[in-house]
């Protein structure tokens, strides 16, 4: 295959790109890449009966009591985790959360409570996200995976695509890549005046995956491309059909074997020359072992690739 690529356009600054976390207050600059832990789910055998379990609730706050569980609530009367007993197993337990919701004094209390409520826990999910900052909306909007999963668009009131699904809800691994501005802007929450579009790449791992998170992370930016960045001398009749491919997932359905495989294997080469790709693959190299630490933290440090 030729390796004569098209560039980015009026995209150049692309090359010059930030990986430091966006804070208030401070200037953004014209792209920034940012990895976090966005979401977890732990589960293990209970270390306590629940009446011992329910002391332990009040020690640490507020605990309100759910429909099947309970909602674990901050100073502020915040939800920040919920808790309840496995269904037919109350001998385990499960609690998921949202890391980056939880101030420090609540993260401390919550990994200690954590640390002492189970016996051998594991994550049974784990998204892993990154947050990409002024990147035009309709470069962003190309992007595909070239995997063979389910695809489903969302579109908001102005026709404009705002969410895409890589993978069905219940599935070991989902992609999620959507418009974080609109969604913030939806909610009434800040904003920094610097920052032009956001959107959020997600993938949201289960059982098994989640605890293969960085394989998974790996695989998933070896297969994220857009057809902005296929080469120039491809055929006519082959960029027709991969767009076509692209603006309708149904017709993967459509073409034999044969053909599936040569336009999977062409999404992965674009994949290794797109620049986004290549960013997000070295950004995530970097934020690895942070997020890594992130993780083992809530484990009390056991090694979550291996379990």
């Amino acid at each position: 295959m030729s390796k004569k690529i098209k560039t980015l356009k009026n995209w150049d600054f692309l090359v010059a790109l930030s990986n430091r976390r966006l804070s208030v207050g401070k200037s953004v600059k014209s792209y920034k890449l940012d990895w976090s832990i966005d979401r977890i789910t732990i589960v293990g055998k209970l270390a306590y009966d629940l009446e011992e379990l329910g002391n332990m609730l009040v020690d640490y706050g507020f605990a309100k009591e759910s429909y099947s569980g309970f909602n674990l609530v901050d100073r502020y009367e915040e939800n920040v985790a919920y808790f309840e007993t496995v269904k037919f197993h109350e001998e385990k337990g499960r609690i998921d959360f949202n890391p980056n919701k939880l101030g420090t004094f609540v993260d401390y209390n919550i990994k200690n409570f954590i640390h002492q409520l189970f016996i051998e826990p594991h994550f049974s999910r784990a998204d892993v996200a990154c947050d990409i900052y002024n990147l035009p909306d309709e470069l962003i909007q190309q992007y595909t995976l070239a995997d063979a999963v389910s695809y489903r668009p969302i579109y908001g009131r102005s026709g404009e695509l705002e969410t895409m699904y890589w993978g069905s809800r219940g599935s070991e691994r989902q992609v999620r890549l959507y418009n974080k501005y609109i969604e913030q802007g939806r909610k009434k929450q800040y904003i920094h005046e610097d920052v032009k579009s956001w959107w959020r790449l997600e993938v949201q791992l289960r059982r098994a995956k989640a605890n293969e998170w960085d394989k998974i992370l790996t695989e998933t930016l070896d297969s994220f491309s857009a057809l902005e960045f296929m080469p120039l001398d491809w055929s006519a009749n082959d960029k027709i059909m991969l767009s076509g491919l692209r603006t309708n997932h149904n017709f993967w359905n459509e073409i034999g074997r044969d053909s599936k495989y040569k336009y999977r294997k062409m999404l992965k080469e674009i994949a290794e020359h797109d620049e986004l790709t290549t960013e997000l693959k070295k950004s995530f190299t970097e934020y690895q072992k942070e997020l890594k630490d992130e993780l083992d933290s809530w484990l009390r440090g056991i090694d979550v690739t291996e379990n």
